[in-house]
C-alpha cells in the first residue's frame, strides 16, 4: 500500500476546494443567525453535544488506537476524522428520526465555524499523544491550515448566512437547487476520483474498513449513552449521537490533499467513513426514531 500513489494533481485540488466552498455556501443559506439563540435558551443540550464531539469522541478515538494499534497512517486518518466538524447531513438524519432539529442545526453551525481553529488544534494535540516521530510525519501546520480552512469553510459559510439574511426571498428560492447542484458536483468529482484511483481503494485491507465501521458505531452509541447518562430527553440523545458520528469528511479530504501529500490510506479511510455514515446515520435515525 505504501507504494501506491494517488492520482490527484493541483487542478484536482483546486476543484475539490471549490466544491467544498460551494457546498458550505449552499448549506449556509439554510442557516439563520437566530439559530445561535438556541445556545442561550437551551444551553445544557448544546453543552452536552459539544462535550460529546470535543471530549468524548477524541478520548474514544485515542483509546481505540491504543487498543487496535493500527498503522500510523490509519491512526492519523482516525484522528483527522475525529478532529473534523459535524457534517450537515446530520440535520437530515435528525429530521428523519424526529430528533431535536434546532439542536442539530446549532451544533452543526458552531462546529463548522469553530473548525477553523478546533480542527488543527485538536489534530495536533491528539497526534502528539499517539504518534511518535519514528512513526512518520503527519504534522498539520497551524497557520497554513487555519488560512485554508478559513477560505474554504468559514468565508463561504459567513457569505451564505449574510446573503440569506439580506436577500431572504432569493435565498429561499435558490438554496435547495444550489445544494442539490453542489452535492451533484461533489458526487461526480468523487466518482471520477475513485475511478482514477481504483488501485488505491482495492489495496486497502478489508479489516481497515471494518475498524472504520466500528469507530463510527462506537461514536454514535457512546454519544447516545453519554446524553442518556446526563438525562437529556430522547430527541437530544438521538441528535447528539448523530452529530458525533457524522463528520465533515469533505474537509478532512481537503486537509489530506493540501497538507498530507494525498496519503492514500488516510484518503481512503476518510472517503469510506463519508460513505458509511450516510448508511449508518439513516439506520440509526430509523431504529431510534422518537415516537410522536
Amino acid at each position: 500500500m505504501n507504494d501506491v500513489q494517488v492520482n490527484f494533481n493541483e487542478d484536482s485540488l483546486i476543484m475539490l476546494n471549490a466544491c467544498i466552498a460551494f457546498i458550505m455556501f449552499s448549506v449556509a443559506l439554510h442557516l439563520r443567525w437566530e439559530n445561535l439563540k438556541y445556545v442561550f435558551s437551551n444551553p445544557r443540550g448544546v453543552i452536552v453535544g459539544l462535550a460529546s464531539q470535543l471530549l468524548f469522541l477524541p478520548i474514544l478515538t485515542i483509546l481505540l488506537i491504543l487498543i487496535i494499534k493500527p498503522s500510523p497512517a490509519m491512526a492519523a486518518g482516525m484522528l483527522l476524522l475525529c478532529a473534523c466538524p459535524g457534517g450537515n447531513v446530520s440535520n437530515f438524519f435528525s429530521l428523519v428520526g424526529r430528533g431535536n432539529i434546532e439542536l442539530s442545526i446549532t451544533l452543526t453551525t458552531i462546529s463548522s465555524f469553530s473548525s477553523v481553529f478546533i480542527t488543527p488544534i485538536l489534530f495536533v494535540a491528539m497526534s502528539s499523544m499517539v504518534l511518535s516521530d519514528e512513526q512518520g510525519s503527519f504534522s498539520l501546520p497551524f497557520m497554513d491550515s487555519l488560512i485554508t480552512i478559513g477560505w474554504v469553510i468559514l468565508i463561504p459559510a459567513i457569505t451564505g448566512m449574510l446573503f440569506a439574511r439580506w436577500k431572504p426571498a432569493i435565498a429561499d428560492k435558490i438554496k435547495r437547487p444550489l445544494q442539490s447542484i453542489s452535492m451533484l458536483i461533489l458526487t461526480v468529482f468523487i466518482i471520477i476520483a475513485v475511478k482514477n484511483n481504483w488501485e488505491v481503494f482495492t489495496s486497502v485491507h478489508p479489516s481497515n474498513l471494518l475498524w472504520v465501521i466500528l469507530h463510527n458505531g462506537l461514536a454514535f452509541f457512546g454519544a447516545f449513552g453519554l446524553a442518556t447518562l446526563l438525562k437529556r430527553p430522547k430527541q437530544d440523545r438521538l441528535t447528539i449521537g448523530l452529530e458525533t458520528s457524522t463528520q465533515n469528511t469533505g474537509l478532512g479530504l481537503m486537509i489530506v490533499f493540501n497538507f498530507f501529500d494525498a496519503n492514500p490510506i488516510i484518503a481512503v479511510i476518510l472517503a469510506f467513513w463519508g460513505t458509511w455514515h450516510m448508511v449508518s446515520g439513516y439506520i440509526f435515525a430509523r431504529i431510534f426514531r422518537v415516537p410522536n
